[in-house]
């Protein structure tokens, strides 16, 4: 029997060379068949060499079934607030006001901590504001006027009358020119350079006739002039905020001359003697209690407790398994019957160390309309999931033969115990099972290995 079995693999291989290997293509086919003959024969030698000895096989099976695969990857974490900050004073002093206390809600903005230096400061501030405070910026702006009107006739005086009206005429012209946006067209450009080369080219030519112009007198005149546009520009931008009210004067202003340097000075004084809160949240951590000296190391926490995120470590091996939105169960360890479904929104890019061992760390959002009592700190168990396939074909892993890597068979068994090695398709896999693209159906029969008996 087995002679002949020899010599069908021996017929059969001859007649696949003949047919397949006329042309390449048909080499991964020829391949396929080749590997199932000899398998199919080592099976056989097995049986038969078994039944040799006076011992009889029995073949084990299992029934393609429909069920759901899902590839995880288990870690552990800590619930964490999307948004933290330390507060601290940036000037020494005695608290003078607190405002809130351990798990205060907080509004952003909201003054949470005054020192007692912060009472002249504020008073300091909003003198700035008041109707004399308002008076005194016009009166600024006037002045500087004034002086810049005075620079103007100095420097025309010494440039000449007709050399100062080209002046003003190209400083307008390139105005003008430096206004124009995407939307003028090519013959509004071109006349706007025009104008502003013919103004240009004629105060050159009034000024190149003042031969008898001292160059350090020029120097003088032009220094001045430019000092009392800077000037009267840093008072106007002043008035402008005053009238404003303090409401918008909350964020640090670029500080042009004397007037906006003092408003930026009245700000700053304020904002180094009293803590606002930075956003919406909770104080979680209050080090401080009214009278007691403080220093500018950091008085109390403010944390954003209603966007939460759990911060996960999953071990490195796990890394094709962490992607951003693949979906994750979060478990608390303070409700372990309560499991809730969150999104991976961000996998750090390089490995973090915990307790000496490399792991990947990754951020998951947690859902916001949870109505369990979630605190910053709180401890979870992750479950990522990296695929999923529901309702799907699956049999025993160990029913798979592999003939190349990546290429798979199984021994599909008939009704009379017959079987026959069939090519199929895998998809996803894990430890016990794996998941059945093509090559078989529900309900039919494979093999997954031998049992001897005596």
């Amino acid at each position: 029997m087995g002679n002949i079995y020899h010599r069908v693999i021996s017929g059969k291989f001859k007649e696949l060379t003949l047919k397949f290997f006329k042309n390449r293509s048909s080499l991964i086919i020829a391949v396929v068949v080749i590997a199932a003959l000899i398998a199919g024969g080592i099976f056989y030698s097995q049986n038969t060499a078994s039944a040799a000895d006076g011992e009889e096989t029995t073949v084990q099976t299992a029934k393609v079934r429909k069920g759901d695969m899902v590839i995880t990857a288990s870690g552990a974490g800590v619930v964490e607030p999307s948004a933290q900050v330390d507060l601290a004073f940036r000037s020494t002093g005695v608290l003078h006001e607190l405002n809130v206390e351990m798990g205060s809600q907080v509004t952003s903005h909201q003054v949470l901590a005054r020192l007692e230096e912060n009472i002249q400061a504020e008073a300091d501030f909003q003198a700035l504001f008041s109707p004399s405070g308002v008076a005194n910026a016009k009166l600024a702006v006037s002045n500087a006027q004034a002086d810049l009107d005075a620079a103007t006739n100095a420097y025309a005086y010494v440039v000449g009358s007709d050399a100062w009206y080209w002046i003003s005429q190209a400083e307008e012209a390139q105005v003008v020119l430096n206004a124009l946006d995407a939307s003028a067209t090519q013959s509004q450009r071109d006349e706007a350079q025009s104008l502003f080369e013919s103004a240009r080219a004629n105060r050159d030519y009034f000024l190149s006739l003042r031969t008898d112009i001292d160059e350090l007198d020029m120097d003088l005149v032009t220094a001045n002039l430019e000092s009392a546009k800077v000037k009267l520009l840093d008072a106007q931008t002043a008035l402008e905020i005053v009238l404003a009210g303090p409401s918008t004067f909350t964020s640090p202003l670029a500080v042009i001359g004397q007037q906006t340097g003092k408003l930026e000075q009245a700000r700053l004084a304020v904002e180094d003697t009293r803590l606002t809160a930075p956003f919406d949240g909770t104080v979680t951590e209050l080090k401080v209690v009214n009278g007691q000296t403080v220093n500018t190391t950091s008085v109390m926490t403010v944390s954003k407790t209603k966007d939460l995120f759990a911060h996960i470590y999953l071990d490195e091996s796990d890394l094709d398994k962490v992607a951003k939105g693949n979906l994750v169960t979060i478990t608390f360890d303070a409700y372990q019957d309560n499991p809730v479904i969150g999104e991976v929104i961000l996998v750090e890019p390089a490995l973090q160390v915990v307790d000496g061992s490399p792991v990947i760390a990754a951020w998951v959002a947690l859902p916001s309309d949870m109505e369990l009592s979630i605190l910053p700190g709180m401890n979870l168990e992750a479950e990522v999931i990296a695929a999923e396939s529901k309702d799907t074909l699956i049999l025993p892993k160990q029913a798979l033969r592999e003939l190349e890597p990546g290429q798979y068979a199984v021994f599909l068994v008939d009704t009379e115990g017959n079987l026959t090695l069939t090519a199929v398709e895998v998809g996803l896999t894990d430890y016990a099972n794996a998941e059945i693209l093509s090559g078989l159906k529900l309900g039919d029969v494979v093999s997954t290995g031998n049992v001897e008996t005596k």
